[in-house]
Order: C-alpha cells, then sequence, then structure tokens
C-alpha cells in the first residue's frame, strides 16, 4: 500500500523516497521503510576531524624529528581518539539510522549513535506491541513567565507501547508563528509510520484536522482534491 506524504512539507529523493527534515535529521519514507537518521549537514563535523587527523600524519611524517616529545605524544593520543570516532561518525552520518521502521521486518528499531548500522539496537518494538503514536507540543502553556506564551513551538512524535513505555521517534522546534508548519512535519511522519504500523496518531489536545486545499494550502468545503491538516483551534 503506497504510503501518502504531503508534497508541500516533503522533498523526493533521486530514488523515489520522500524525504521530511526534522530536527538535525531527516525521516525517509518509502512504502516498505522509514528511516530517521541524520540531517546530511552533520556529515561536516566528522569529516573536519578526518581532515585535521590527516594534516596531524602529514606533521609527524615530515618534521624529521624535529618536534618535541611532549607534542608527539599529545598528536598521537588526538589521533587516538579523534581517527576512530570521526571515522564512525560519518559512516552513521551516510548510512546509518536511529530509527527504523521496516514493513518486512514487522518491528521499529532504535539504534545506537555511532553505530547505527544495526548493531548495538536499543530497543526493538514489533508492530502487535505498538499501542499508538502521540504528538505533543511544549511552549503553549501561559503560566511559564509572567502569564506569556513561549515564543518557540517544540512538537515531538512519541511511540507508546502497550506495556505504557514512551519512545521518542522525532522532534520538530518552530517559531510560535510557524507551529502549523511544524505540525504539518511531525504529523507527517507520524501518519507515515501509523500506515506502515497499523496504529493511530493522536494529535494534542486543542488541535484539529481540517481539510484544505492542496494547491494553495487553504481551508476548503469537503468536495474536490483536498488534504487532511492539523490547525489550532481558536
Amino acid at each position: 500500500m503506497p504510503i501518502d506524504v504531503p508534497e508541500h512539507i516533503s522533498s523526493r529523493r533521486r530514488d523515489g523516497r520522500r524525504e521530511v527534515m526534522l530536527h538535525r535529521s531527516m525521516a525517509v519514507i518509502s512504502d516498505e521503510k522509514i528511516e530517521i537518521k541524520a540531517a546530511r549537514s552533520t556529515v561536516w563535523l566528522p569529516l573536519i576531524g578526518l581532515a585535521l587527523s590527516g594534516a596531524a600524519i602529514w606533521w609527524i611524517g615530515t618534521n624529521q624529528g624535529a618536534a618535541p616529545i611532549w607534542a608527539l605524544v599529545l598528536l598521537l593520543l588526538f589521533l587516538l581518539f579523534a581517527v576512530p570516532v570521526s571515522a564512525m561518525s560519518l559512516v552513521s552520518s551516510i548510512a546509518g539510522a536511529d530509527v527504523v521502521v521496516d514493513r518486512r521486518k514487522n518491528s521499529a528499531t532504535w539504534q545506537q549513535g555511532y553505530l547505527g548500522m544495526g548493531i548495538g539496537t536499543k530497543d526493538l518494538v514489533p508492530f502487535e506491541k505498538i499501542d499508538y503514536l502521540e504528538v505533543t507540543v511544549e511552549g503553549e502553556d501561559t503560566d511559564r513567565w509572567r502569564e506569556e506564551q513561549d515564543s518557540l513551538r517544540q512538537f515531538a512524535l512519541t511511540l507508546v507501547k502497550k506495556s505504557g513505555k514512551r519512545l521518542k521517534l522525532a522532534q520538530v522546534p518552530v517559531v510560535a508563528d510557524d507551529q502549523a508548519f511544524g505540525m504539518d512535519r511531525t504529523l507527517a511522519v507520524g501518519n507515515a509510520i501509523a500506515q506502515l504500523t497499523g496504529t493511530e496518531v493522536r494529535l494534542p489536545e486543542g488541535w484539529q484536522l481540517v481539510e484544505i486545499d492542496t494547491q494553495t494550502l487553504e481551508p476548503v468545503a469537503k468536495a474536490g482534491a483536498a488534504a487532511k491538516k492539523p490547525r489550532r483551534r481558536r
């Protein structure tokens, strides 16, 4: 069954999968698998680490023994730490995933940070043990400071097991004026996972789904081409 992802908050990759940007991560969605992985920008830090390591190795090899012993010891200690960490981070940024929801395996898997290649699984949840998915939002309360609301909204998508255990899937922080866009992205990922796992998505109190025109993104009557979009109740 094809998974429907709204086009106004997603982009299509060369391999045909849809991509939704989250907080320092992205959801890559296909009809059989959904991966929540690090954003492409996270590749720069490990590349810088490898570049610095290469420069240190070049300097050690060309100084012809003129460098003081303490400097060589410090560089060797740096290399022992920087090379493996940068290499693992680079592999994880390119090919790893933090969360994998796989229809064929009938499970959702949370994987370890650097070892996000299927090694070091933190949590594995079969689809039949999933109770529901929940979208929550922080920053709407008016009692935090002088009865004023925060200028930011933090949306979160959480998987709730039948045992009651809660596992976070994704986060989307946005400014208060763009809260509908933040909810759109969070709910798009939630709906995709719900279609894949056969569960439901629960919205926070005060939010409801309305019909919108897929071209203008404005509320419309039920007749015609339309899609459901979350909106805050007034």
